[in-house]
């Protein structure tokens, strides 16, 4: 299969993992585009006339907006949104095109899809985040890694009032008696590396409420190895198993309780991470996700 590829490239985050789970797939991804970026969205159009893709798959950008409605005439067009909100308005205001026009949407948050029904719009499928083996694995380090990223428990990502509940349970954590580190900037080896020398790693999905729709931390920790609490997200236990995967907790007070018990459970701990570690690899990567899709657009063929 040709594919042209619509994701930012320059994190090299996701859209570097999508290219790489196709091409594991035996795909072939002829163009990548960023609509920041050279080839703009506009010239996504003569690249898609060029080269008669059999799939383009793009990000949830606004920028793609007033293209789509001619990209879709040329060949078959996805999307995938990778974020949560409990108002889909947030989305259909700015993005309204995209949801209109492709031909098959996909995002990570299934709760809100009886939502994005009653609107109109139908073939929206759930399809989870997941681990990308080449960046999430369990990454060799040295003792200066250890000396910078050793804590008893670690928390990496934003906080920018987004997300309901995160204020308060980061500042459970900086009051807390534990050795705490908080990241803003670590990804892909550099984050692999973090969550195998931090004992604890505290997962923190946005939108709890809306069903399934766990934040990529979970899975990019899980994925290296590292120890997983994470907040409970409606729903998750019918993905990952709790408990054995990962733990979760309800509140502030509950995550805090249980990094003490996890301190004091060193084995228990060990055996939840590697556990995780190997369903993920086994069920949860990118390209298990890639497969997912595609057997679903052939589905309506």
């Amino acid at each position: 299969m040709r594919v042209i590829l619509g994701f930012p490239q320059q994190d090299r985050q996701t859209g570097w993992y999508i290219k790489e789970a196709f091409e594991e797939l035996g795909h072939q991804v002829v163009g990548i585009n960023d609509p920041r970026v050279n080839p703009g969205a506009g010239d996504l159009i003569d690249l898609v006339d060029t080269l008669k893709p059999d799939l383009v798959l793009i990000a949830k950008d606004s920028r793609y907006n007033f293209i789509i409605p001619i990209i879709t005439k040329l060949a078959t067009v996805a999307m995938w949104n990778f974020d949560a909100r409990y108002n889909i308005n947030d989305f259909l205001s700015t993005c309204g095109p995209l949801f209109e026009h492709c031909h098959f949407k996909f995002t990570i948050e299934q709760g809100n899809i009886p939502l994005y029904r009653t609107v109109g719009l139908n073939n929206l499928h759930w399809l989870s985040e997941g681990v990308a083996p080449i960046w999430h694995n369990k990454t060799p380090y040295d003792q200066v890694d250890i000396e910078k990223y050793d804590a008893d428990v670690s928390f990496a990502g934003s906080c920018l009032g987004l997300h309901e509940g995160r204020t308060e349970l980061l500042d459970a954590l900086e009051k807390s008696p534990f050795k705490y580190k908080r990241w803003h900037e670590v990804y892909n080896l550099e984050h692999s590396k973090m969550v195998q020398i931090s004992k604890i790693n505290i997962g923190h999905s946005g939108w709890p409420k809306v069903r399934l729709s766990m934040s990529a931390r979970d899975y990019r920790i899980m994925g290296a190895g590292g120890f997983l609490l994470t907040n409970y997200v409606d729903g998750m236990e019918d993905w990952f198993e709790i408990g054995k995967m990962c733990d979760v907790y309800r509140t502030p007070q509950e995550c805090i309780e249980k990094i003490a018990y996890y301190l004091a459970h060193p084995e228990l701990r060990t055996a939840i991470a590697e556990y995780g570690y190997r369903i993920c690899h086994a069920k949860h990567k990118f390209s298990d996700r890639i497969r997912t899709m595609l057997d679903i657009i052939d589905s309506y063929k």
